[in-house]
Order: C-alpha cells, then sequence, then structure tokens
C-alpha cells in the first residue's frame, strides 16, 4: 500500500486527515518483513516477505524486479558501500548476498548461518576495509559475519551503472504497458488478421537466427556499458 500520510484539510469537515492510499498491490506471498529504501537511490525500495524479493521505484504501482524463492524469505537490507548489493535472510538459516552488477536472477553468495530461520540483518561499516554484518537468528543467537572485499568495494563508476539500470527497467515497464494499452483500443471489436503468406522451414530458420543474434547484440552492448565486458569480446553469432 503507498500513501502520502501528511495531513491535509478536509474540504467539507474543515479537518486535518490524513490522505487515502494512492495504490495497494498484492506482490508477496505472505507477510512482509521488510521494505527498505537505498542509502544510493532515495527512489529505489526493497521489499522482502513471503517467498518473494521484490525491488519497486517509488510512486510506481509496477516493480522493477521480482524474484521468487523455493524457501521463505524473513529479512533483507541494502549494503551501506555497493549500490548494486544488498543481503537476504531465510527461512532456512541461510543468507543470499546478491550483487546485480554480477547477475540479477540469483543471488552472488549464498552461506548458511544458522538452523533456525534468520530474523534480522544489520550492516556496519567500520572502515574503508571493513563491513561487518550481524545477522540474528530465532533462536536469538547473533551471528558477526565479515563481507569479502569484492561484496564491499564499489566497481568504477558503480552508482551511475545502478541507476542506468534502474532507468532502463522502468522504461521497459512503461513500454510494455502502453503497448498493452495500444494492443487492447485498436483491437477491441476487430477479428484476428490471418497472414496470407506461410514461412517456410528456411526463412523461419532465418528469421529466428536473427532474432537470437540480435539477442546477444544487445546483451554485449549492455555488459559493455556496465564494465563488464570489453567492446573488442567476440560475439557467439549464428551464421
Amino acid at each position: 500500500m503507498y500513501t502520502d500520510w501528511k495531513p491535509e484539510k478536509d474540504p467539507e469537515s474543515g479537518k486535518m486527515v490524513s490522505s487515502k492510499p494512492m495504490y495497494s498491490i498484492s506482490s508477496h506471498g505472505g507477510p512482509i518483513h521488510t521494505i527498505a529504501r537505498s542509502p544510493f537511490y532515495n527512489h529505489i525500495l526493497l521489499s522482502c516477505g513471503g517467498w518473494e524479493l521484490i525491488i519497486w521505484k517509488e510512486g510506481e504501482p509496477e516493480v522493477l524486479q521480482c524474484t521468487r524463492s523455493p524457501i521463505k524469505l524473513t529479512s533483507a537490507c541494502w549494503s551501506p558501500t555497493r549500490p548494486g548489493v544488498f543481503f537476504v535472510g531465510r527461512g532456512d538459516g541461510n543468507v543470499d548476498i546478491w550483487d546485480l552488477m554480477d547477475r540479477s536472477h540469483e543471488p552472488s553468495l549464498s552461506q548458511n548461518i544458522s538452523s533456525a530461520a534468520i530474523s534480522s540483518i544489520v550492516p556496519r561499516k567500520i572502515s574503508n576495509k571493513q563491513l561487518l554484518l550481524a545477522v540474528g537468528d530465532r533462536a536469538g543467537t547473533l551471528h558477526i559475519l565479515e563481507v569479502p572485499w569484492s561484496l564491499r568495494q564499489p566497481t568504477a563508476n558503480e552508482q551511475n551503472n545502478m541507476g542506468a539500470y534502474f532507468e532502463r527497467e522502468t522504461s521497459r515497464i512503461a513500454y510494455f504497458k502502453d503497448r498493452e494499452t495500444n494492443r487492447h483500443s485498436t483491437g477491441a471489436g476487430k477479428a484476428p488478421e490471418i497472414p496470407g503468406t506461410f514461412e517456410t522451414d528456411q526463412e523461419e530458420e532465418e528469421r529466428l537466427k536473427k532474432s537470437y543474434n540480435n539477442y546477444l547484440q544487445m546483451e554485449h552492448d549492455f555488459l559493455v556499458k556496465l564494465g563488464m565486458r570489453r567492446d573488442d569480446e567476440p560475439l557467439s553469432i549464428i551464421t
């Protein structure tokens, strides 16, 4: 549920009242344990609950990223030193470390901490050379972990690259939303069009090759922009 709790004057009663929720979305399959704002991007939020881990943009009802886990997720927090890293506690006692600069579909590292479910995670930057993670479980035990250098030290231009990543996801969602709206508005009441000609097997194969090669090129360009691949690195183009 998203709302602004700033009191406003009711035109009928003249009293100061809180505004009604702007929108409400049910995206989690269980109770939400964490809603955390990114320390680097004021408009980016991370929520954790049920089996879902979701990244939001404040004020937007559509999610930027939703990942489902086979294990219930119980806590989460952002890294205070790296814009693309966050930590997630699970019901089986594991802690997942996500690095969006490395991969966005799965955690970069998973570490078993306890036999009990993780109840809270709090990061603490001790110095430029040390980042600690306080992890509590439901058995009442506190575990102190040290985050490795590769997951605490930001990569070159990481904040700008991650900011661009969130903006691209926002644009992508807006594009598909507009396309769906236009499809419903232009296709209402019309019978589906039947193509006059059909592809041969060879034409279909060429079309699929071209589509796959275009995907490889887009992926290559994206990784080059993030500094994760050299521009001269060859592609596995299908000929």
